[in-house]
């Protein structure tokens, strides 16, 4: 062997133990922001599938009471384990001459590590002249 061979072996040694703990590190921070916040976008995919229950029932949305619909909403959430006080206690329901517009606007906070928290916010409206646009907020018009 010559010495330009001992030369490329000992540059090619890999990591030390400081660079692994480094990655490591890294690693573990993304998986633990990911068990933080991964359930609670799951959770809020069951409020998206509340709301877009109301299309698929045979029951109008203007014919049911406030307290039916909330009713309902509770019921399914009970069903699919929602369990965050959010959905539940933010249920708005507003209506208008033809229409009724059903808001469930939450935040969530959850603490990353020590005196670190997420808070996540989610925006779920339901307008019942535009069902197939559920879940999401009304444009906001812009002005000129």
């Amino acid at each position: 062997m010559n010495v330009r061979n001992l030369r490329s072996i000992k540059h090619q040694r890999g990591l030390g133990m400081l660079q692994w703990a480094l990655v490591i590190a890294i690693a573990g921070f993304f998986l633990l922001f990911a068990f933080k916040v991964i359930p609670l976008y799951a959770e809020n995919r069951y409020v998206e599938a509340a709301l877009r229950s109301f299309e698929n029932s045979g029951e109008k949305l203007e014919q049911m009471t406030d307290a039916e619909i909330t009713k309902k909403l509770n019921n399914f959430y009970m069903i699919n384990n929602v369990r965050s006080e959010g959905p539940t206690k933010n249920i708005k329901i507003e209506r208008e001459s033809e229409k009724v517009v059903v808001t469930i606007d939450y935040e969530t906070r959850v603490p990353l590590f020590y005196n670190i928290d997420l808070v996540l916010s989610f925006q779920n409206h339901l307008d019942s002249t535009r069902p197939g646009q559920c879940c999401k907020p009304p444009a906001i018009l812009k002005t000129k």
